[in-house]
């Protein structure tokens, strides 16, 4: 049974975080905390007390409010590509830690390939961070985005993956992903 060291649970959890993290703030950038559905709100409680502003008044109100959600996003993009810099160091010192189980060889090809995605979504996230993509900023946040939903799925996969492989002869994969036993 496979066993996993403190470092790559420490890792793995608060990689973990910083995704779920994401996630949570494009919902809430493209649901409730749009530009649009913020300015809406403002435009029309503003009209309730007699004040009336523009459409685009009311989107860079709704652009300022949300700030600081997005701050958070940057920050935990940051996280994520620093993790995976953390993962590269573990993956030189140690290998992938995946035994040569030929059953395992497919989820291991998945897990690399999340780290490519991983690593593309950091580049281009830092590319546009700090405006480096110049005239392919749009390619690049199409790549941003669709790589984020790959990765999305990934771990929808990896949460329907490990609750199979706990009812199967992997028992105890969580403990021992949370303690090491």
């Amino acid at each position: 049974m496979r066993t996993f060291s403190p470092s790559f649970r420490v890792w793995h959890w608060l990689q973990a975080i910083a995704v779920f993290g994401l996630f949570i703030t494009v919902i809430l950038r493209e649901s409730v905390m749009s530009k649009g559905a913020i300015g809406s709100i403002v435009q029309t409680k503003l009209a309730e007390i007699g004040m009336i502003i523009t459409d685009e008044q009311a989107v860079i109100i709704g652009k300022a409010v949300r700030a600081p959600m997005w701050e958070w996003h940057i920050y935990l993009g940051i996280a994520v590509a620093a993790l995976l810099l953390w993962r590269l160091v573990m993956v030189l010192k140690n290998g992938f830690g995946f035994d040569e189980n030929p059953s395992m060889k497919r989820v291991y090809r998945l897990y690399k390939a999340v780290y490519l995605f991983l690593a593309v979504m950091s580049i281009s996230g830092l590319s546009l961070y700090y405006k480096i993509a110049g005239d392919s900023k749009e390619l690049v946040e199409s790549i941003h985005m669709y790589v984020g939903y790959a990765i999305f799925a990934f771990v929808a996969v990896h949460i329907i993956g490990v609750i199979l492989a706990e009812r199967s002869d992997q028992k105890g994969l969580v403990s021992r992903m949370i303690s090491g036993r």
